[in-house]
């Protein structure tokens, strides 16, 4: 397990998933970094583990950069960072998006097998050794455990402690208290989950909507001058219609899951929140539901794209220029294309509901949502 990582990293964007969406980017950088750097003999490296585990890989424009896996029991491996980008921090946001993941599937503790020499790296992030130094693939590594439960209770010590470090926010939410501002940014989040759902998950709510429509994929799209002169216009006109019908039926299936995300928001995740920016919110909910909505997603996604034929169709063209390499990988199926613009529209759309709450708290109807978002304006 690699991770040399303090500072933060610029420009990454993190994606959780499974093996079949993630394994081609992880198994590369894990191939990389364990095989050819560290001596380690490749078929120490692939277990049966991939398949059953969460994944998440960090990205840097195209390119996968750091990597790393939670198991089904709580234990997080295959830690790796690209040997020029380590001490950017990106090894530490793997690191808390498994955290994330393995804290809202209801895990009361994780553990690792940490690389002696990055001991203080997982110390930085709560971990703490068990047990004696053990030799595994010839490298010194040590057992290393983190509780989420203690995580969650220290991180009660001070969300508006926080806060009013800002002097300009400080005597408005002197009256505020911890578990106010927690329940006010649940509440918030919670409605504004349920709204943006009734919005997308209905005729028309991607399809007549600009800011969430899904369009062609990049490779298509240059593509699509042309296809319409060869007469094919009419077929890509209802091939973006069918996606976005596969994603007005798909989002009602996330209702469930985001909700469970938002109450097992702890005060630190309010906390980030409240103060973390523009992209806060949609950061918070891809980190807790954006693997297993992928999983929900899929399958109906599947069955409406499939249901209207064109499946078979985009797949033909999309594969075709994926190999020319004008369309990206993951695009390269219509069933994970539309499922990944999906979850993008449904986590803006919730950004969206949340930021109006923050601008007219009295419209939200709620005393604690009026105190407490009305003290950080």
């Amino acid at each position: 397990m690699n991770g040399h990582d303090t500072a933060d990293a610029q420009a990454i964007e993190l994606r959780t998933g499974d093996w079949a969406t993630l394994g081609a980017a992880a198994g590369a950088l894990r191939t990389a970094v364990f095989v050819r750097e560290q001596g380690i003999p490749a078929e120490f490296e692939w277990d049966e583990w991939d398949a059953r585990s969460v994944h998440c890989v960090a990205y840097r424009g195209d390119e996968p950069v750091g990597t790393g896996r939670l198991l089904p029991d709580g234990r997080i491996g295959r830690m790796a960072v690209r040997a020029d980008l380590r001490g950017q921090g990106i090894g530490r946001r793997v690191l808390e998006a498994l955290v994330a993941v393995a804290s809202a599937r209801g895990d009361t503790r994780i553990e690792l097998s940490a690389q002696r020499q990055v001991e203080p790296f997982y110390r930085a992030q709560g971990f703490v050794p068990v047990g004696e130094p053990y030799d595994e693939v010839g490298i010194v590594h040590v057992k290393m455990r983190r509780s989420l439960i203690a995580l969650g209770a220290s991180a009660c010590v001070g969300l508006l402690a926080g806060l009013c470090a800002r002097p300009a926010r400080a005597g408005a939410l002197d009256a505020v208290s911890n578990a106010d501002a927690t329940s006010a940014l649940r509440v918030a989040l919670e409605r504004g989950a349920g709204q943006a759902v009734a919005r997308l998950g209905k005729p028309g709510g991607f399809l007549d909507d600009p800011k969430v429509r899904i369009p062609l994929p990049d490779g298509l799209r240059q593509a699509e001058g042309l296809l319409r002169t060869m007469g094919r216009g009419r077929e890509l006109d209802e091939l973006v219609t069918a996606m976005n019908r596969a994603a007005e039926q798909a989002v009602p299936q996330a209702k469930q899951l985001l909700v469970a995300a938002v109450k097992s928001m702890t005060v630190a995740d309010a906390k980030g929140i409240l103060t973390g920016g523009d992209d806060s919110v949609t950061r918070f909910f891809k980190s807790r539901t954006q693997a297993p909505l992928t999983e929900r997603f899929l399958p109906v996604v599947t069955q409406q794209v499939s249901r209207l034929g064109l499946a078979k169709r985009y797949n033909s063209l999309a594969g075709q220029a994926s190999k020319l390499g004008l369309l990206k990988e993951r695009d390269a199926s219509v069933e994970r294309y539309v499922t990944t613009r999906a979850l993008d529209g449904l986590y803006l759309m919730i950004a969206e509901e949340e930021k109006a709450i923050r601008r007219d708290p009295l419209k939200a109807g709620s005393k604690v949502i009026e105190r407490v978002f009305g003290a950080l304006r």
